[in-house]
């Protein structure tokens, strides 16, 4: 008998999962509706630590800025930043850089989210696509909690939260989505398994024929080539966004080779497509966050699979440049 060698994170990652219904074409688990009962958030400015199987998590109040933020081993990242008596403005470079999507698929009728933190983009796109759904998919139950009552999301049938492993939800659901974000940062890193080739495939799989891929990446480690490197090996074009100060990278990949997307003269104008967000974001700014592929460094990098993943390795593995200072 031949047995396939299993990658220990996915293993443990489907293990963890939930279960579906036999037979079922989407995840058995339903949408989650918004939690009652919710614990009242403290008065005035505060700080609060919670402990869960997935993140160590720290809320902090600062008058009308709500911090989400999560611990790793490298110390604690933001997961979102939102301005409860301004939500529409989005505070975090990249939850402005996703809209770049909009260049490529400017009429999204269905956006996935991989990974809820503190809904800040779900802010700015429901008036923006109000005819659009836009579906999360979060693992933890604490930050869904925490994204009501302390980040005072507001879940509706438009946009929906479903507790589930992000892989698992992608495996069993047949949905054709228009956008597809994988923002599932648990600290400094996103989960093994979802950072595979077969991953992205399982993806790729579920955009609809204009449909765009979007990952939000970190700079700075060899996990960031091997990233880039890993989304080429599935997808045939991939552009990439470097939001100012924010050591984040925004890859956008596509299931096709023409229309040619890596080409910005040929992208749709921002100004017009800007008009949809009423002064909120402007796409010519993002425009100016295009970067190059770094070919040399990539071409050099490993592909990253269910059989070899050494995502956590490289993760910690600086870039000559990081590691020289420059």
């Amino acid at each position: 008998m031949k047995f396939k060698r299993i990658n220990l994170p996915v293993l443990l990652a489907l293990a963890a999962a939930p279960m579906f219904a036999a037979g079922a074409d989407t995840p058995a688990a339903a949408s989650a509706p918004a939690t009652p009962d919710l614990p009242p958030a403290p008065t005035g400015n505060y700080v609060e630590n919670f402990d869960t199987i997935y993140n160590t998590l720290t809320i902090q109040r600062l008058g009308t800025r709500v911090e989400l933020r999560a611990r790793s081993r490298r110390g604690q990242f933001y997961e979102s930043v939102v301005d409860v008596a301004d939500p529409l403005n989005l505070i975090l470079p990249y939850s402005r850089t996703v809209y770049a999507a909009a260049f490529f698929q400017p009429e999204p009728k269905r956006m996935l989210i991989i990974g809820l933190g503190g809904a800040g983009i779900h802010r700015l796109f429901a008036p923006s696509y109000p005819d659009a759904l836009l579906q999360t998919v979060e693992l933890d139950p604490k930050v869904f909690e925490l994204c009501q009552s302390r980040l005072d999301f507001k879940p509706t049938a438009k946009t929906p939260v479903t507790i589930m492993d992000g892989r698992m939800f992608v495996k069993h659901d047949n949905t054709k989505w228009d956008w597809i974000l994988l923002d599932a940062f648990r600290g400094g890193y996103v989960p093994a398994h979802l950072k595979t080739e077969e991953f992205y495939r399982e993806c790729a799989a579920r955009l609809s024929d204009r449909g765009v891929f979007i990952s939000n990446l970190h700079e700075g480690t060899e996990l960031y080539y091997a990233d880039i490197k890993t989304i080429q090996a599935v997808f045939p074009q991939v552009v990439l966004f470097n939001p100012p100060g924010s050591g984040n990278v925004m890859a956008f990949a596509v299931n096709y080779a023409s229309p040619i997307i890596t080409d910005p003269d040929k992208w749709a104008d921002a100004t017009e497509l800007s008009k949809r967000f009423a002064g909120h974001l402007d796409l010519a700014d993002i425009l100016k966050e295009h970067i190059p592929i770094p070919t040399q460094t990539v071409a050099a990098a490993q592909v990253i699979t269910d059989d070899f993943n050494p995502a956590e390795l490289l993760n910690i593995i600086k870039t000559n440049d990081e590691a020289q200072g420059r």
